[in-house]
């Protein structure tokens, strides 16, 4: 690789729903420069909330530069003259609709043009991974390129050092981590990461009447829209900042249990080898339950069956908002079963090709 001609691309995100299009694009560019010395050029269309993930962002700057990437501020809209010319890769994250006068540059220079898509374990995926398609108005082709669980995908979301940087997180940090939200190291923890329309208060309430003990950690602005009672008497609710990347790992590292939602804290999840539960983002017409029975099927392949209908149920409690009070008292007794199970998946899955090595396989290839 190192005899082939540097990489200069542009990947582009627009900011739509709260922190999940900006997460997954400053991942993904992280790790195309510090993993892969290529040459980014982040093109996003809203610097405010991006600021919230990168604090050194100065809203005020069209252009600039933070830790090796270069931020380039847009506007999308079909009228935009904003978009600097393409190089010879645009990557367009969750394939949004760029300018036609963008597109037809890309096509007069004959640029790559790569569509990155949302996360699914849908077995049509695997069909649709690199399969071209032609954008009616422009002629521009583009590659579809899928995340995915098979070698028939571009693979998951993962860094080059993220292994070694989860196996050096030991007792002693995940105690200083829990201290520093303000928890008690020695209570079972869990963190609550969810969308507002789920109903928290009634499965607090259950938790608490099935006598768990435990501390829940709930962030700040989800925190701030609950109507929680002041007399729980076995859990203990705990809002935290917003964390970066890193600190967020950190904080799924400490919990006995992860709740989860959309995509880019769906796949931290998987590598935390934590047991989880999953929440999709929402669709019309319930679309999004129909991705979250493919992905158990995959991922309880290998799972007792026992153990694999206990993970369905609870899944399918807690994306329907039904908190079954004697699934979730069963649920918490199988936890040395489902620490080992999910620990077994996530080694299964850090020896597949991580999503961005194989974009860049695929770059170097074309």
């Amino acid at each position: 690789m190192s005899n082939q001609s540097p990489i200069v691309c542009h990947l582009t995100c627009k900011v739509i729903d709260f922190f999940g299009d900006i997460g997954v694009a400053w991942r993904i560019a992280k790790q195309l420069k510090i993993d892969f010395n290529i040459e980014v050029h982040l093109l996003i269309d809203d610097l405010v909330t991006t600021k919230r993930l990168i604090p050194s962002i100065d809203i005020s700057l069209q252009k600039q530069t933070i830790n090796g990437i270069n931020i380039c501020h847009c506007d999308f809209s079909e009228d935009s003259t904003s978009l600097p010319p393409p190089p010879d890769f645009v990557l367009n994250l969750f394939n949004i609709d760029l300018p036609h006068s963008y597109k037809t540059l890309i096509k007069r220079k004959k640029s790559k043009y790569i569509a990155i898509e949302y996360l699914s374990a849908e077995p049509w995926v695997d069909n649709f991974h690199l399969k071209p398609s032609i954008d009616p108005q422009s002629g521009l082709i583009k590659t579809y390129f899928y995340p995915g669980f098979t070698n028939q995908t571009g693979g998951l979301i993962r860094e080059k050092g993220l292994f070694l940087r989860r196996e050096a997180f030991d007792q002693s940090r995940r105690k200083k981590l829990i201290q520093s939200l303000g928890g008690d190291p020695n209570l079972y923890s869990i963190s609550l990461f969810y969308y507002p329309i789920q109903k928290i208060e009634v499965f607090l309430d259950v938790i608490d009447h099935i006598n768990k003990p435990a501390q829940f950690f709930i962030p700040q602005y989800l925190f701030d829209l609950l109507k929680l009672k002041n007399n729980y008497q076995f859990i203990h609710i705990i809002p935290y900042p917003f964390l970066n990347h890193d600190d967020f790992d950190n904080l799924l590292w400490s919990c006995d249990l992860n709740f989860v939602r959309g995509e880019d804290s769906w796949a931290r999840a998987i590598w935390a080898g934590k047991p989880f539960i999953w929440q999709p983002y929402i669709q019309e017409n319930n679309i999004h339950l129909i991705k979250l029975k493919a992905f158990l099927k995959r991922y309880c392949e290998a799972c007792d069956q026992d153990l694999s209908e206990i993970l369905i149920k609870m899944h399918d409690d807690w994306s329907n908002n039904k908190f079954n009070e004697v699934l979730w008292r069963d649920f918490f007794k199988q936890q040395a079963r489902l620490e080992a199970f999910v620990l077994k998946q996530s080694h299964h899955y850090f020896k597949e090709a991580s999503f961005v090595e194989s974009l860049v396989d695929y770059c170097y290839e074309t």
